[in-house]
């Protein structure tokens, strides 16, 4: 079926089509909101105020401007927290508010009060649901079977657990913060995350050719077509084998030269893997309309 039936484009014969409603801007959101998020749950691991707060903007400014952006009309932006029972962009929007407001009050209020810790808590639970959050999103998404899968969510995790964790050791070499875990646990961290990050990557795409024809043809357009080289070089080769090489033989030993570009390659791979996935979202017509 993969074979006979071609990918087109908006004409009206049959086929397949990729979907144009989620481009750059959503790629950019989905960014922000995980490396946000993941950095605001590291510094609540480490006991970093200066890293908390950076997450927090990260989310706000970040992720919370992309969509402002991608909506055109942004004095329109509390319809997306309408139907939050039924709707992944109502629950996102909802707990990027709460991890705003708890986030705040955590960092305001006195170090070790009673109320600092319940918003520590509040704050950390909903930086979680964002972390996550974007995975729920293309998963809700039944038309296009690439992301209609419960790997996304993890792949999500897992992304922001170490974009947080790099951006932590890339604040404490650079002086910015100081934390109450040794570097070297947080430098295993990170070795263990990109090690599970591949792993992650590989079942997902390994899962894909069991997948629908549609699947299989965004895997395809991935891994051998359009976007092979990006991918190849951007997501993986830069953004998880450079990364895991130089963090496994150099490390924080090479000093903030190094810690920077593994930052650099780290950020550039989790983009560039999340903006991939969203361009080789394919759907047949038949299947039903993109849900947004």
């Amino acid at each position: 079926m993969a074979k006979t039936m071609p990918l087109v484009g908006s004409e009206f014969v049959s086929g397949y089509r990729l979907q144009t409603e989620w481009a750059t801007l959503i790629a950019a959101a989905f960014f922000f909101g995980k490396i946000g998020s993941g950095l605001f749950l590291m510094s609540l691991f480490t006991n970093s105020w200066l890293g908390a707060l950076v997450g927090l903007l990260i989310v706000l400014v970040g992720k919370g401007g992309a969509h402002l952006l991608y909506l055109g009309r942004p004095e329109r932006f509390w319809r997306g927290l309408m139907k939050p029972g039924t709707s992944w962009v109502a629950r996102g929007f909802w707990a990027m508010m709460i991890m705003m407001v708890s986030g705040t009050l955590f960092l305001i209020l006195p170090a070790g009060s009673a109320g600092s810790l319940v918003f520590e808590v509040i704050a950390g639970l909903s930086a979680f649901v964002v972390a996550i959050y974007d995975g729920f999103l293309m998963n809700s998404s039944p038309s296009i079977p690439l992301w209609n899968t419960a790997m996304m969510p993890v792949l999500c995790l897992f992304y922001s657990l170490l974009g947080g964790t790099t951006l932590t050791l890339f604040l404490i070499e650079f002086g910015f913060a100081q934390v109450a875990i040794a570097t070297v646990f947080l430098s295993n961290m990170e070795l263990v995350l990109l090690l599970t990050n591949l792993i992650v990557i590989g079942l997902y795409l390994l899962s894909m050719t069991n997948a629908t024809a549609a699947a299989k043809e965004s895997l395809r357009l991935l891994v051998s077509g359009t976007y092979a080289l990006p991918f190849y070089v951007l997501a993986l080769g830069f953004g998880l084998v450079f990364t895991l090489l130089m963090s496994y033989f150099v490390g924080t030993a090479g000093g903030a030269g190094v810690v920077g570009l593994i930052t650099a390659a780290d950020l550039v791979g989790h983009y560039f893997l999340f903006y991939l996935l969203l361009r080789v979202g394919v759907y047949k017509p038949v299947l039903g309309q993109l849900t947004m």
